[in-house]
């Protein structure tokens, strides 16, 4: 999976990370990702080739219950478990994000610390700006 996110993605992640930790306590965001392409900006220097980008197509918040239910569901290791929940129980929500990003069959853990933006400050944003992400709001769930 891309480490990379476009800038709409991470203020949506962001915002749900913080509304899903003000209603439900510690947890991470748990994001559908899709590749989606990008036919008229070429690679350089390689051609016939198109850059391709991972899309957020549905994000919503797993409490830490909520998230090890699943992740025994998928067959996560249980070493790998507990560093997940050793990280929920010690992440600081009002600076830090724990995405759980599934891409197909694939999952990936990442934690966002020391962002250029806060949780908080995404949910400001998205909240000031509600008519331009409504329509992205509707695929989040908390």
């Amino acid at each position: 999976m891309s480490k990379e996110l476009n800038f709409t993605n991470f203020l949506l992640i962001g915002y749900t990370a913080w509304k899903g930790f003000s209603k439900v306590g510690r947890g991470a965001v748990f994001c559908q990702i899709q590749k989606v392409d990008l036919p008229h900006v070429p690679f350089p220097r390689v051609r016939g080739k198109y850059q391709t980008t991972d899309e957020v197509v549905g994000t919503h918040f797993l409490a830490k219950p909520e998230l090890v239910a699943y992740l025994h569901e998928w067959m996560v290791r249980e070493e790998i478990i507990t560093r997940i929940v050793q990280a929920i129980d010690s992440y600081n929500p009002q600076q830090d994000m724990i995405i759980l990003a599934r891409e197909g069959s694939q999952i990936e853990v990442d934690i966002l610390q020391k962002s250029v933006m806060t949780p908080i400050e995404c949910y400001q944003q998205v909240s000031q700006h509600w008519d331009e992400f409504s329509g992205y709001i509707s695929r989040i769930k908390i």
